[in-house]
């Protein structure tokens, strides 16, 4: 989680987006009941080679996932690149460069792993409705799926779909324990003038689908 104190503040001045961090991010130690999660700094023990299926097919459970390249959701005919993005000047997480993208939080969790992976996109641009403009359309069990970069699939099953305050705390967000799960976060309310932002954040989370065959929980494959 970010801090103690997050605050969730999608800035949407019609064509800028983005999650205001406060406090150094962080990942959660482990602790009674959660997976434990390697910081950072601590190198990862290197993969060797191996001709046992069993073995093989534990380490790639194990493995990191790759990182997200396309989003789709399907409900709402979504097919958006994903641009990898870190936080900006102002300390909040950076925004999608286009209306047609999407942003994913590279600091934290990655779709499929351990943790919660956050994923926004704008809801509306200089020239009109954006990429998530439909996201409140999306509905309890509506799948949602993210193609890596090396081709492997994680589905996602949408579970819980909420109406938040522009500047309500994201303590529960930016988690690297717990479920593999993702997060979707886009404007919505009513437009403050004075403010200069939506009132309102949509939140859509899913959970990872169950595995299918021998694939790591949540992979489809190419």
């Amino acid at each position: 989680m970010l801090g103690t104190a997050g605050v969730l503040v999608v800035a949407c001045l019609v064509a800028a987006l983005g999650v205001v961090l406060i406090g150094r991010w962080q990942p959660l130690a482990g602790g009674a009941g959660t997976a434990a999660v390697r910081s950072p700094s601590q190198s990862a023990p290197a993969a060797t080679a191996t001709t046992d299926p069993t073995l093989a097919q534990a380490q790639a459970i194990v493995a990191p996932a790759a990182a997200p390249s396309r989003l789709l959701v399907p409900a709402i005919r979504v097919d958006a690149a994903v641009e990898p993005v870190g936080l900006d000047a102002q300390g909040r997480m950076a925004t999608p460069s286009q209306a047609s993208n999407v942003a994913w939080f590279r600091p934290g969790a990655t779709p499929g792993d351990v943790g919660d992976a956050v994923i926004a996109g704008h809801l509306d641009w200089t020239s009109g409705p954006a990429v998530f403009w439909l996201l409140g359309k999306v509905r309890k069990g509506d799948e949602i799926t993210v193609v890596r970069a090396d081709g492997s699939r994680a589905r996602f099953v949408t579970d819980v779909t909420s109406m938040v305050p522009y500047d309500s705390s994201t303590d529960a967000l930016f988690t690297r324990d717990g479920p593999p799960s993702l997060t979707l976060i886009t404007c919505a309310g009513t437009w403050d003038r004075q403010r200069g932002t939506y009132l309102q954040r949509l939140v859509v989370h899913a959970t990872l689908a169950p595995s299918v065959g021998g694939n790591r929980p949540g992979d489809e494959g190419g």
